[in-house]
């Protein structure tokens, strides 16, 4: 099966594509792929989303047990491949197999949605400062990191703005200065520091900020796909994943 893209341009592509360990899922796969690999990533999708809906009905998503079972059934498990490449291409695919089967009705969009935004969670505050902050740049979520002198010059704000941060730990944290308008989660809660129409957001808190946008943007694309129209076999295929998690 053949996923849509510009064929000429796939060497460079593919390597653009999968040189962060963790992605928006914006551009789809410039793979060819058979039918048994298709039916493989789609089953182990299933029980990867699966795995996570469970995990949150059994735990607290805050918690540090929550965590640490996601950290050893949240991973996509499928035969071969054992590369980073490989298992960043494979996830990327299953992504999008199974947005095509759960952009259909708005309980499954709801669905889907739901589960691949804890998953996202879960990588993303897994990721180190320097990787978050290359994730932002690399979707041009461009929030300005802080400099060392503005949070010396803000520590006292910082510190009684943001929670469970001390003048020892503020050293170890990051800051980005994002549109306080980008922000108006945290701003509404009263977890950041808020100047000159800015708010100062500290690394624990910008999964906040991006995971609206991973929302917003798979929302977008679950409502494009569902609007395309598919070949009978696909329909066909879709129904399977369907049919395979209700069973």
């Amino acid at each position: 099966m053949q996923f849509p893209g510009r064929r000429k341009k796939i060497g460079s592509s593919q390597n653009d594509l999968y040189d962060h360990c963790l992605q928006f899922y914006g551009q789809p796969p410039l793979d060819n792929i058979s039918l048994a690999e298709f039916e493989t990533l789609a089953v182990e999708r299933l029980k990867l989303l699966k795995t996570v809906e469970n995990l949150g009905v059994s735990y607290v998503k805050t918690t540090d047990q929550y965590m640490k079972k996601l950290e050893t059934e949240g991973e996509l498990k499928v035969q071969g491949g054992t590369s980073e490449y490989e298992k960043r291409r494979k996830d990327h695919i299953s992504h999008f197999i199974l947005r095509l089967a759960y952009c259909q009705t708005e309980d499954l969009r709801r669905w889907f949605i739901q589960q691949e935004m804890d998953l996202f969670r879960y990588r993303f505050n897994y990721l180190s400062s320097k990787h978050k902050t290359d994730f932002l740049h690399k979707n041009n979520l461009k929030y300005e990191t802080v400099s060392a002198e503005e949070k010396k010059s803000l520590k006292d704000k910082l510190i009684s703005s943001s929670y469970g941060l001390s003048g020892i730990t503020l050293e170890e944290y990051d800051f980005y200065k994002v549109p306080f308008q980008d922000a108006l989660d945290l701003v509404r809660t009263r977890k950041v520091y808020l100047l000159a129409g800015n708010a100062y957001i500290p690394n624990n808190e910008i999964v906040t900020i991006v995971l609206n946008d991973f929302r917003t943007r798979l929302s977008k694309a679950l409502a494009v796909s569902n609007s395309v129209i598919l070949s009978p076999m696909l329909s066909m295929l879709l129904k399977w994943c369907n049919d395979t998690l209700r069973n």
